[in-house]
């Protein structure tokens, strides 16, 4: 051992070492200026200088990008929709006026991707929003642990982590905020601690301050997920790589040096015009076309100062050469280019690499790929770390990588003599049962054997971020409320199938209902109680992904003690495979809940039967269940937040058989197994093909728009599409007890127990 080895010095780096280990120290990557670009102008718009001097009209057009600090107002009729470098889309409705605040993304490599394809923000962002006045609906990718996107306005500031949702602003009224996906948090004006507004629930924000919780309005909640629909339909082919290249080249420039900008385009163009005229043709052509000014009028306002997508098309056509895609990336040439790209690496890691010191670099260039793409991926890794890392020898570097990222970046940053350094990585070898040979280790409590056991568990189940989570939370300390959550946490993120792996745990609503990482079925579960399917205390059997086979039985064990309520759900993908029967199982009048965060699979043919208890199904996307019996003993319900698809399904229910979807919902085959005595279908639009009607039913059917004259629906295949929005619609062979009901005379004949409505206010 070195004679600089001082037991007391080595505790501290070994402890040192050990904390970021559990704490997961972060370290922020470099930002770069994220970017708005518009994808969309409807009517009149106007823009605004950061000094509030109106700029001339057509300054921005569709397709550029707004810089940051410019105000954008819509007119009356008028709306703009914006596409943010990290996926968020935000539609603009009229009389509002916003701007972009602030807007720092870290880089990354678009691939080949376009922005339907994203399931998840590309990159960390931070981002802020300015709401003078009017109104935004704002659809986000999930959002990086790290992100933060906020909403400033007059009476608050609304903090978003990954939602649906629209946010209204009046000088007389305040705010309003409808939430329609996951959690909104917000914080009124001189309020210490911020609302949380879950899924299917408002808040209305006096200007006073004064917030006042209540349900979402169902109309508002229709018109959020239809316009987020049509923002959706209309950037779905957007290239990632068109919306990552603005944002990487600088999104905050001022007039002056988009100008400058442009005149360097300019000289570009002489190199590469024609590559530029092919990006043109892809959607830049379009775009002018919808001004009406041809390409010559385009050119000119875009030298005024609207430009903003001529690089990101240059990008599209980049000469399929290796060389030349560094040296693009980097806007520079070195003599390390050619060496470099044969790592093929991002934009976000070229830049990383010239950015290091030349003694770093060719000590990068003579690593393997797997390091060479680790090192430049890691958030922190910048040049005085790097340097530190190579004066280290070769083989206490190898030790060095063997931790996680960001205790390796804070590590370096410690500059820790390396024979010292050997021993603290050397003894985080040792077992746990030999820590006491450590000289000053104390005894270890129970509290941290549950926290070691949580640790190990998590990062088994590749579940890191939740211990990571906790431990912020508690200031690196857990307390016993964040051992139990951390541990229901653990049991509710991994996959089971039902009989074969099943959870050790048993777990209660009330365990899993207040866990952040139940956090979207929660909402969902919110909804079916604000509708009354639900209630009482209950067990939970979850997981990330589920599969439920016939073995009823083995759920017996985690559905006990006078539970009236039995929840099966997966915060992924659901799948219901065989028979299942639990009728003889659960006690009489209790509801069982079949719900799942993302797929609902259910086996063609099978039969759910539940005819001693109640049945809800729900999914947060959407539903299509086929060629299904589902059968209850009071009520039956159906419910999606996105669409439905009913196709030969048999419903067994005696007081309410209910089939609701936020968006369309689609029944092409339905039957009834009895008279049940109240029928519910609720949707945006609603079309209906070959369902019977008991006759004794009173049957409620409840769309956007609501009748036709008061009380028709729309009748037969010749309505065009657009008119079937927001109605009811007898597309083929509805019939009430047996009588057809396909035409105004038949339906005031036959059709006096069907109720066409408006979705309700609450």
């Amino acid at each position: 051992m070195s004679q600089f080895y001082r037991p007391e010095i080595f505790m501290k780096i070994f402890a040192l070492i050990c904390m970021m280990i559990g704490m997961g120290t972060l370290n922020a990557q470099q930002s770069e200026n994220g970017t708005l670009i518009i994808a969309k102008i409807e009517g009149q718009v106007k823009f605004y200088q950061p000094d509030g001097i109106e700029l001339p009209v057509n300054t921005y057009k569709e397709g550029d990008t707004l810089p940051i600090g410019v105000s954008a107002e819509t007119g009356q009729g008028s709306s703009m929709l914006g596409i943010l470098s990290n996926g968020t889309l935000m539609t603009m409705r009229e009389n509002t006026r916003m701007k972009i605040g602030e807007f720092k993304q870290t880089p990354f490599d678009p691939g080949n991707q376009k922005l339907s394809d994203l399931q998840e923000e590309p990159s960390t962002s931070d981002v802020t929003i300015d709401l003078d006045v009017g109104s935004l609906i704002i659809k986000t990718k999930k959002l990086n642990k790290h992100s933060r996107l906020d909403i400033n306005c007059p009476v608050g500031v609304a903090g978003i982590r990954g939602t649906e949702f629209q946010m209204a602003m009046s000088p007389q009224s305040g705010v309003q905020l409808d939430v329609t996906e996951s959690v909104v948090a917000f914080t009124p004006l001189g309020a210490a601690q911020a609302i949380p507004v879950s899924m299917g629930n408002g808040l209305s924000v006096s200007p006073a301050g004064v917030a006042v919780p209540r349900p979402i309005n169902p109309v508002v909640a229709q018109q959020i997920t239809a316009i987020n629909q049509a923002a959706v339909q209309a950037t779905e082919n957007v290239s990632m790589d068109a919306v990552a290249a603005p944002a990487q080249e600088g999104g905050e420039q001022t007039e002056d040096a988009k100008g400058e900008g442009e005149g360097s385009d300019s000289e570009g163009d002489d190199d590469g015009g024609d590559g530029d005229s092919e990006g043109g043709d892809d959607g830049g052509d379009s775009d002018s076309g919808d001004d009406g000014g041809g390409a010559e009028s385009d050119s000119g306002s875009a030298d005024a100062g609207g430009g903003g997508s001529d690089s990101s098309m240059q990008s599209a056509v980049l000469e399929n050469n290796s060389d030349i895609q560094q040296i693009r990336k980097t806007g520079e040439v070195s003599e390390n280019s050619k060496a470099l790209s044969k790592f093929g690496l991002s934009v976000a890691q070229t830049k990383r690499f010239h950015s290091l010191s030349d003694s770093a670099q060719t000590n990068v260039l003579g690593e393997s790929r797997m390091v060479v793409h680790r090192v430049l991926s890691m958030d922190g890794f910048l040049k005085e770390e790097a340097d530190i890392f190579y004066t280290y020898a070769a083989t206490t570097r190898v030790q060095i990588l063997g931790l996680e990222d960001a205790t390796m970046i804070a590590l370096l940053r410690q500059q820790v003599d390396e024979e010292l350094l050997i021993e603290s990585l050397s003894a985080l070898n040792l077992d746990l049962s030999m820590t006491s040979m450590v000289p000053g280790t104390v005894a270890t409590s129970q509290t941290d054997i549950r926290t070691s056991q949580l640790s190990d568990k998590l990062r088994e189940a590749g579940n890191e971020e939740v211990m990571e989570d906790l431990l912020e939370r508690g200031g690196g300390v857990l307390s016993e409320a964040l051992l139990r959550e951390g541990e229901v946490a653990d049991s509710i993120l991994r996959d089971y199938e039902l009989g074969v792996t099943d959870p050790a745990m048993q777990l209660t609503l009330n365990d899993v209902l207040d866990n952040p990482f139940y956090e979207e079925l929660a909402a969902l579960y919110r909804e079916l109680e604000l509708d009354m399917l639900v209630a009482g205390q209950g067990s939970v059997y979850t997981g990330r992904n589920l599969i439920v086979s016939e073995n009823a039985q083995a759920l017996v064990p985690y559905f006990g003690n006078g539970a009236q309520t039995m929840v099966i759900s997966a915060s992924k993908e659901l799948s219901l495979e065989k028979d299942f029967d639990l009728s003889a199982l659960l006690p009489a009048g209790s509801s069982v809940v079949v719900m799942a965060g993302e797929n609902l699979n259910i086996r063609p043919g099978i039969t759910i039967n539940m005819s001693a208890q109640n049945l809800v199904v729900a999914a947060r996307q959407d539903i299509t269940i086929n060629n299904v019996a589902l059968d209850a003993k009071d009520e039956v319900a159906v419910r999606s937040l996105r669409d439905a698809h009913i196709d030969n399904v048999e419903l067994g229910a005696d007081s309410l058989a209910s089939l609701k979807a936020r968006r369309d919902l689609n029944v092409d085959g339905l039957t009834f197994k009895r008279d049940v005595s109240r029928i519910v279908m609720e949707a945006t639009t609603i079309r209906l093909k070959n369902i019977n009607f008991p006759a004794a039913s009173q049957v409620h059917l409840n769309s956007l728009k609501g009748a036709i004259d008061g009380q028709y629906p729309n009748f037969g295949t010749a309505i065009p599409v657009a008119d079937q929005v927001g109605r009811v619609n007898f597309i083929q062979n509805i019939s009430v007890g047996g009588n057809a009901v396909m035409s105004r005379p038949a339906f005031d004949q036959f059709g006096t127990n069907i109720q066409i409505g408006k979705i309700a206010r609450p």
